[in-house]
C-alpha cells in the first residue's frame, strides 16, 4: 500500500480540479465552437448598431469573463439563435470588457450574471437571471 502524504493528496485534488475546469471550459463553447447567430455589443454604440431599428424580439445575455454559469448556458443561447434566426435577434454583452461596457451595466442596473433580457419594439419586456436552459427556452419562445 502506498503511503499518502499531504502533498500527494493536494496534488491529486489539484489535478482533479484542473481536469474539471478543462471540462467546463470545453463545455463553454458552442457545440461546433462557433457563436451561431449571436451578435456582440459591449457598449452603448455597439448596442445601438446591433439593435437600432429592430422592432422584433431581441434576446440579450449579459455575462462576464469569469462567470462560470454564463459559460455553461451560452451553448443553449447559441442554439436558440440558430433555431429562431428568422424570429429574433440574439445579442451577447460582456459586461467587464472595458469602462464603456461597465457604464452600460451600471445604466441598466445589472447586479448579477448571467442576466437575460428580452426586448420588443424598443422596450424591455422581461428580465431574469440564472443558467437554466429550460427557463431560457421557455421565456424566449413565449415572447415570440
Amino acid at each position: 500500500m502506498q503511503k499518502r502524504t499531504p502533498n500527494s493528496r493536494n496534488r491529486k485534488s489539484r489535478l482533479t480540479f484542473n481536469t474539471r475546469r478543462a471540462a467546463v471550459v470545453r463545455a463553454a463553447g458552442a457545440a461546433d465552437g462557433g457563436d451561431g447567430n449571436v451578435k456582440f455589443a459591449n457598449n452603448k454604440a455597439e448596442w445601438e448598431a446591433v439593435t437600432g431599428g429592430n422592432d422584433g424580439l431581441i434576446a440579450v445575455q449579459i455575462s462576464t469573463k469569469t462567470c462560470g454559469p454564463c459559460k455553461i448556458i451560452y451553448p443553449t443561447f447559441v442554439g436558440l439563435s440558430e433555431e429562431f434566426a428568422e424570429k429574433a435577434t440574439f445579442v451577447k454583452i460582456m459586461g467587464d470588457t472595458d469602462t464603456e461596457s461597465r457604464a452600460l451595466m451600471k445604466e441598466w442596473g445589472v447586479r448579477v450574471v448571467p442576466l437575460f433580457m428580452l426586448w420588443k419594439n424598443g422596450e424591455k419586456i422581461a428580465e431574469w437571471s440564472g443558467a437554466k436552459p429550460d427557463v431560457l427556452r421557455e421565456n424566449v419562445t413565449s415572447a415570440m
